[in-house]
């Protein structure tokens, strides 16, 4: 890349310059640089703040490219939320089984195309966060956002439970979204994502007490008694699926495993599964989300004794469970669900 210089004559001359003209200049240069900057600008367009979860280094990057590529008051929660499921904020840019690399997951023949100089040094570089930050951006508002934030994530990955995964981030890492869920009670904890608000709920209190998990103990009949119950717990296998039902808004009450047989509508459910045995040794009770909504690393969620026994409830995966042992388990679901 040739070095830019510069001359000290520069200035000398401008002061020659009658006002209004180089007033008109400068208009013209204004004109031609957004002219040429495509989607570019550096935007004075709002967007919103994002949480403290966020790496603060890089928050001035997600704010940036959302008001260059004009994404909306979302853009900058949704470009972190991708920079977290794919590689955790940059911590693990490791290249996918799909040949995905960087940052933000490129594959390399997208970068190429949608791929861009984001830090200004004459270089796109798919392993830079400035670049991947906001060449990601540049894709996703040609893939429809802010307008259709759904169709512009799924082209990024094609998969439907990547979107609600990605957004259900988006909503957690917008700035007073902790407050507005903590004030407004479980009823508008979330926004929906899809397929409606109570699934959205319900996914994203299952991600919450996910990540309790290591901190948490499973605690036989904790909470039983006590409906709604607490918050964080103390859960066993029945109070946290009851739990996460009334998180949903379904108005249940905090029930065991017997009562759990008998709850709701009988059958396997299109969003929502709730496999339950309710007597014998082997009595037990937890979750399945649909394959549209949760990858099978989270398909199924409760207490375990396969997956961290002795701790609370979290995601199980979908190759714990045999079809031997899923075929001794009732199945029942939600209303509607």
């Amino acid at each position: 890349m040739e070095a830019v210089t510069t001359s000290s004559r520069g200035p000398a001359l401008l002061l020659g310059v009658p006002v209004a003209l180089l007033v008109g200049l400068v208009a013209i240069v204004i004109s031609i640089a957004l002219a040429f900057s495509g989607s570019g600008g550096c935007g004075s367009e709002s967007v919103r703040s994002l949480s403290a979860q966020v790496p603060g280094r890089l928050v001035p990057l997600y704010e940036g490219a959302a008001a260059r590529y004009h994404l909306g008051e979302r853009g900058s929660s949704v470009l972190a939320a991708i920079n977290f499921v794919e590689t955790d904020f940059g911590t693990d840019v490791a290249t996918s089984s799909a040949g995905a690399e960087g940052w933000m997951a490129f594959l390399p023949s997208t970068f190429a195309e949608w791929g861009v100089d984001g830090n200004g040094d004459g270089v796109k570089d798919i392993f830079d966060a400035a670049d991947a930050i906001y060449s990601a951006a540049n894709y996703l508002h040609d893939s429809g956002a802010p307008g259709d934030w759904q169709a512009a994530v799924f082209a990024y990955n094609h998969a439907d439970w990547y979107v609600a995964k990605v957004l259900r981030y988006a909503r957690r890492f917008a700035s007073g979204a902790e407050a507005t869920v903590a004030s407004a009670g479980p009823a508008c904890a979330a926004a929906a994502v899809a397929p409606n608000e109570a699934v959205a709920r319900m996914l994203a209190e299952a991600e919450r007490l996910s990540a309790l998990r290591p901190q948490t103990e499973y605690v036989w009949g904790g909470s039983h008694g006590e409906s709604p119950t607490p918050a964080d717990g103390p859960f066993d296998c029945s109070s946290a699926v009851s739990h996460l039902l009334q998180v949903g808004g379904f108005g249940n009450p905090t029930m065991a495993t017997p009562e759990l047989a008998r709850w709701g509508e009988a059958g396997p459910g299109r969003w929502v599964t709730i496999f339950v045995k309710p007597y014998g040794e082997e009595a037990h009770t937890f979750i399945r989300f649909s394959a549209q909504l949760t990858p099978a690393s989270e398909r199924y969620w409760g207490t375990s004794g396969f997956v961290e026994p002795g701790h609370g409830p979290g995601f199980v995966p979908e190759s714990t469970f045999s079809a031997g042992y899923l075929s001794g388990f009732l199945q029942r679901h939600p209303l509607g669900l």
